[in-house]
């Protein structure tokens, strides 16, 4: 098929041995390359050409002056997937790598890197080829010997020498880590300071960059060089502002690290972004996509840093930090991304009693309860979930729950029970267990609110959404711990919540069996003629059994079991339930027990056991 469609291909090839005859030579070798340009199918040109023998014509023109049309023809013919390893197979690579290492001409070097660039694109083998002869370690030479070259093509060489690197080590293990030892960090570092006026070469280092930078190796690599630094630089530059979101994709993805989140807190990263996302949200700014994006990407990074512990700290500066003092104005924003960033900014400044009193102190409460206003859609729910994640950090130390219920928390929260989007419920009712928390008059308020508690006792069968489940169930407990009241405990037994305060009893969280285990003894002791009949109904009396003979059952768990069943042996209900099922059995194995604790009350209950059994024979 080839010689038919192309007879003058095989002459062109024979020309090429006629070494004594450099025009000759040079003349085949450009007429080749034109073959190339012209073609409108790149691919068959170089299959039918390296079918006819070029690779094998080309080899020894490799280590001649002709070399670097020898490596432009490489470049063209490398595009062709099928050919790249037949490259490799037949020795280019350590002819090609030399000519990197002599660096006698900008464009012996230019096209070398390209037909390597082209050669190890997606191709292993090459790849491997290049790691035998150390050409990670040339190859960064040559970008360092470049970095302010003046010569004319020299800033052609450094796009496509970056673009070499990219190549060689996108997605390959073994290589991104040679080049990271040697140092390719470093240099993209220096190229990002230096080469700011090189559109293209910015771009491509930028690619280069993110691919480098996307393996969990990079990061000891990152901290201890200075590309952060450069990449905030850069950023801030007006070719930074054309790549914004290169830049910005880089960061948010480094920022993962705790360690890279410290030191982007110490740079003047912060600044800049606050400025980004003022410019774009002004009056005046042009309402485009492309500013609402640079406004999304600038606070989430900005959120992102304010995850880390120590990063944190740093741009909270005591409440007199930039990005602190500017969250707090986001959530008075119009701007609904904002508003967004600024109730996750507070949600994570709030991770410390001490922050968050100063929170409170500095009436960030209403600002919050503003965003809970009931309105409609995703993008609203969103913006709930982040205003009530930060409710909830700010209610738990205990002096400023009084401060949040005055201002009048548990009705704005309220107000949104009736949101369709789960995660939403799973935050109010996070909220409202940290309201109650050693807060009397706040469970009773909301444990006196039948409609309330049977809302409650559905989220608690919730399947859908464990966390639901699980909070909605801890609530009912927290409700009667923390309000002692029968009232409340009726509303609870009348809406059906005594068979899921039975079922986190086993639980594999220890805190949620301790809770329900001590809700349910004080209901026990306190209104158990209503309660019997359904903690019957849900087996109470074999669950309790089974917690006590499960030899997993921590101690903890098995003295606040013991209390429950001594509750219920001195009472008048239930008792026959407990002496039919397998207590006295398990009670004198817990005499023996490991745990002095445990031992005591399996004690003290035992005897119990005994006397009524006795007075019933």
């Amino acid at each position: 098929m080839a010689s038919e469609s192309d007879p003058d291909l095989q002459p062109l090839l024979e020309s090429l041995k006629i070494v004594d005859d450099a025009n000759t030579t040079d003349k085949a070798l450009s007429d080749i390359l034109k073959r190339f340009t012209d073609s409108k199918n790149v691919d068959e040109v170089a299959i039918t050409m390296t079918g006819e023998g070029l690779l094998d014509s080309l080899l020894p023109l490799a280590s001649t002056a002709h070399i670097t049309k020898v490596a432009e023809i490489l470049a063209e013919v490398a595009k062709t997937e099928s050919i790249r390893e037949p490259c490799v197979e037949k020795g280019f690579v350590p002819l090609l790598l030399r000519v990197l290492e002599e660096q006698t001409d900008v464009a012996s070097m230019t096209q070398a890197c390209r037909a390597m660039g082209n050669v190890c694109f997606d191709n292993d083998l090459g790849r491997s080829a290049v790691e035998k002869y150390d050409g990670i370690k040339t190859l960064l030479s040559l970008l360092q010997a470049q970095l302010s070259s003046k010569h004319e093509g020299a800033d052609k060489l450094r796009i496509i020498a970056c673009g070499f690197l990219l190549n060689l080590t996108n997605s390959n293990d073994v290589l991104q880590q040679a080049a990271l030892e040697g140092g390719a960090l470093e240099v993209m570092s220096k190229y990002l300071q230096h080469c700011q006026d090189e559109g293209g070469l910015c771009n491509m280092v930028l690619v280069t960059i993110a691919s480098l930078t996307d393996s969990e190796r990079c990061k000891e690599k990152l901290v201890a060089c200075n590309l952060c630094s450069s990449l905030v630089t850069f950023l801030c530059s007006p070719m930074g502002d054309e790549n914004y979101e290169s830049v910005l994709d880089i960061l948010i993805a480094v920022a993962e690290w705790d360690e890279v989140k410290d030191v982007l807190a110490r740079t003047e990263l912060c600044s800049h972004l606050i400025q980004l996302a003022q410019t774009n949200v002004q009056e005046n700014a042009e309402y485009s996509e492309d500013n609402l994006q640079k406004v999304k990407m600038a606070s989430d990074l900005l959120i992102l840093l304010l995850t880390g512990e120590k990063s944190m700290e740093m741009l909270f500066g005591g409440g007199k930090g930039e990005i602190f003092k500017e969250s707090l104005n986001w959530l008075d924003s119009d701007h609904e991304h904002l508003q967004l960033s600024g109730a996750l900014a507070v949600g994570n400044f709030a991770r410390s009693d001490e922050h968050c009193r100063f929170l409170v102190e500095h009436g960030v409460i209403q600002r919050l309860l503003r965003l809970l206003k009931p309105t409609y859609g995703e993008a609203k729910c969103t913006l709930e979930h982040a205003a009530l994640s930060a409710l909830r950090n700010l209610a738990i130390p205990a002096g400023n729950k009084t401060s949040l219920i005055k201002a009048g928390v548990i009705d704005a929260v309220l107000v949104c029970v009736d949101s369709e989007m789960l995660a939403v419920i799973f935050k109010i009712l996070g909220v409202l267990r940290m309201l109650v928390d050693g807060q009397e008059e706040a469970a009773l308020r909301l444990g006196q609110d039948r409609e309330f508690i049977t809302r409650l006792v559905e989220w608690s069968a919730c399947e859908q959404h464990p966390g639901v489940k699980g909070e909605a169930t801890r609530l009912l407990a927290w409700l009667i711990k923390n309000s002692r009241a029968e009232e409340v405990m009726r509303n609870i037994i009348r809406a059906d919540g005594i068979p899921h305060l039975v079922s986190m009893t086993t639980s594999e969280h220890v805190v949620m069996q301790n809770e329900a285990l001590v809700s349910l003894t004080l209901i026990v002791t306190m209104v158990l003629a209503d309660a019997a009949l359904p903690m019957k109904e849900a087996d109470l009396s074999e669950t309790i059994c089974s917690l006590l003979q499960d030899q997993h059952t921590l101690p903890e768990i098995l003295c606040n079991t013991l209390t429950l069943v001594r509750t219920i042996l001195t009472s008048e209900h239930l008792r026959d339930d407990m002496l039919s099922s397998s207590a006295c059995d398990a009670m004198r194995v817990l005499m023996d027990h490991s745990d002095e604790k445990v031992r005591q009350a399996a004690s003290t209950v035992a005897p119990l056991l005994e006397d009524t059994t006795e007075g019933e024979r």
